[in-house]
C-alpha cells in the first residue's frame, strides 16, 4: 500500500505538508508548515495497512496525548495529534512534533563507534529523557539509535508515545489480550516477547543495548529478526563483555546491569542518568554571596576632604612694617595715659586697668589685673580651638606699598616792610 500523504495536503486546516523527509516500512515523516504559529514542524503518520487497525489507532492516540505532557531538553516536543480521513474512508493517525535538525545516531554509527567519553555523555542524556518520561507514566517502547538525533545542544529522543508508528511489529502482537508489541528486535527486552505490558524496565534494557552499540559498534546479541530474538532470549544468552580497556570499570558494570535478563536487577533510568553524569549540573554550583546587611563594612582609605574650620586664636607676631619718615606726633586721646615700659593704660568701666603692650606698634590686651567680679557679664571660657588638620594653600596677596605721608611745611611768618620817611 502506498503512503497516504502527498505534498500540499492540509491537515487540521493548519499544517501544510511540504516534502517527505523520512520513509519506513510502517511510517513516514513530512516537513510541514504551521500556518497559525508560522513555524516549521514535523508530521509523522502511520503508513500501510496498519492505518486501518482501530486497536492500534486507539493505542497511538492514548500514548500521544500522554507524551504531549512531556517537556525536557533531550525530548522532541509533541505539538498536536490528529486523524486524517483520506479517499476511500481510510483513517490515518498522525502526530505533529518539533522539527529537529541534526544527524541521526544510526547514521553516525555507520562510521564506527563513538569515543567512550562521547558515548557516556550521550547515554546519560538519553537516560535523563527516559527518567523524565517515566515520572509521568510514559514509556517509549522503542529506544534505538534511529530514534536519537545528535544536535548542537545534545541528544534528542524522538517518537515518545508513538513507537507504534516506527519499526516492524511482532507477528503475535495483541494475542492473548496483551498490548501490541512495539519495538525493534535487537533492542527488545526479553519480557516483552511474551507481549506483556510495557514498563520502564524494558526502556532501560533498550538503553543498555544502545550504550553497548555506541561503545563497541555492534549489538549486544546477534538478533536481526523476531525469530532471532525469540531464540536468543529463550536460551538466556548473556551479552559478551564490552572489552574496552580504557573504559572505567563502573561504566562497564552499569551497561551490563542494564542488559540483565531479570527486570528487577536493572537500575532505574534516573540512577543511570546520575551515574553517567547527566543527573549532575554541567557547571559547578553557583556560590550565593551573603546579603549586604550581613557583611560588615570594610574601611576604605579616602583622600582628605577640605573642610572650612573656625579661625584659631594664635598669638602671632605682626609682620614688620617698613620704616618711613617720621611724621608729626599723633594727638593724644582722652582717657589714655602713658604707662611704664612703653605700655598704655586705660581705665576700664569698672575700675580695672587694661594694659596694652605695643610690640612693634601692635597692641595686645593684658587682662591680668582684672578679677571675675569686676566684669559686667559671666566669665568667658578660653578658646580651645585646635588647628585644622589641613589648611588650604594661601595664595600670596600683592599689596601696594604704603604711601609716604610728608608733613606740610610750617607756615611762614608774614614779612614786614619798612617804609622810609
Amino acid at each position: 500500500m502506498s503512503p497516504p500523504f502527498t505534498p500540499g495536503l492540509r491537515l487540521h486546516d493548519r499544517f501544510v505538508l511540504r516534502e517527505r523527509i523520512g520513509l519506513g516500512g510502517m511510517s513516514e515523516v513530512w516537513r510541514a508548515d504551521d500556518e497559525v504559529l508560522h513555524r516549521p514542524v514535523a508530521v509523522k503518520a502511520l503508513a500501510g495497512q496498519l492505518a486501518a487497525d482501530p486497536e492500534l489507532r486507539a493505542t497511538i492516540g492514548r500514548e500521544a496525548r500522554a507524551a504531549a505532557r512531556l517537556t525536557h531538553p533531550h525530548v522532541t516536543q509533541v505539538y498536536d495529534y490528529g486523524e486524517a480521513t483520506l479517499a476511500g474512508g481510510v483513517v490515518v493517525p498522525y502526530l505533529v512534533m518539533e522539527l529537529v535538525e541534526g544527524e541521526n545516531l544510526a547514521d553516525r554509527l555507520t562510521r564506527g563507534p563513538l569515543a567512550w567519553p562521547d558515548a557516556v555523555r550521550l547515554g546519560g542524556q538519553v537516560a535523563a529523557a527516559l527518567a523524565a518520561a517515566h515520572r509521568i507514566g510514559v514509556v517509549h517502547h522503542d529506544i534505538k539509535p534511529g530514534n536519537v538525533m545528535l544536535t548542537d545542544t545534545g541528544a534528542k529522543v524522538l517518537d515518545f508515545g508513538i513507537a507504534a508508528l516506527a519499526g516492524p511489529h511482532h507477528p503475535l502482537a495483541g494475542r492473548g489480550g496483551g498490548e501490541p508489541l512495539m519495538g525493534t528486535p535487537a533492542y527488545i527486552a526479553p519480557e516483552r516477547l511474551a507481549a506483556g505490558p510495557p514498563d520502564p524496565a524494558s526502556d532501560v534494557y533498550a538503553l543498555g543495548a544502545l550504550l553497548y552499540r555506541t561503545l563497541t559498534g555492534r549489538a549486544p546479541l546477534p538478533v536481526r529478526t523476531w525469530e532471532d530474538a525469540l531464540a536468543v532470549h529463550g536460551r538466556g544468552t548473556p551479552a559478551p563483555p564490552l572489552g574496552i580497556p580504557e573504559l572505567p570499570a563502573d561504566v562497564d558494570r552499569l551497561v551490563m546491569s542494564c542488559l540483565a535478563a531479570e527486570p528487577a536487577r536493572r537500575p532505574g533510568a534516573a540512577a543511570v542518568a546520575d551515574r553517567l553524569g547527566a543527573g549532575r549540573p554541567a557547571h559547578p554550583p553557583t556560590t550565593i554571596l551573603p546579603t549586604l546587611s550581613s557583611v560588615p563594612p570594610t574601611p576604605v582609605a579616602s583622600p582628605p576632604t577640605l573642610v572650612a574650620s573656625p579661625p584659631t586664636l594664635v598669638d602671632r607676631a605682626p609682620p614688620a612694617r617698613r620704616p618711613g619718615p617720621a611724621g608729626p606726633p599723633a594727638p593724644s586721646r582722652p582717657g589714655w595715659r602713658p604707662g611704664r615700659r612703653g605700655r598704655c593704660r586705660r581705665a576700664g568701666p569698672t575700675g580695672c586697668s587694661v594694659s596694652w603692650s605695643r610690640p612693634e606698634s601692635r597692641c595686645s590686651p593684658d587682662w591680668s589685673g582684672c578679677s571675675p567680679s569686676a566684669t559686667t557679664g559671666p566669665a568667658r571660657p578660653p578658646w580651645t580651638v585646635a588647628p585644622p588638620a589641613h589648611r588650604p594653600t594661601r595664595r600670596p596677596v600683592h599689596r601696594p606699598p604704603p604711601r609716604l605721608r610728608v608733613p606740610p611745611p610750617p607756615p611762614r611768618a608774614p614779612s614786614r616792610k619798612r617804609c622810609g620817611n
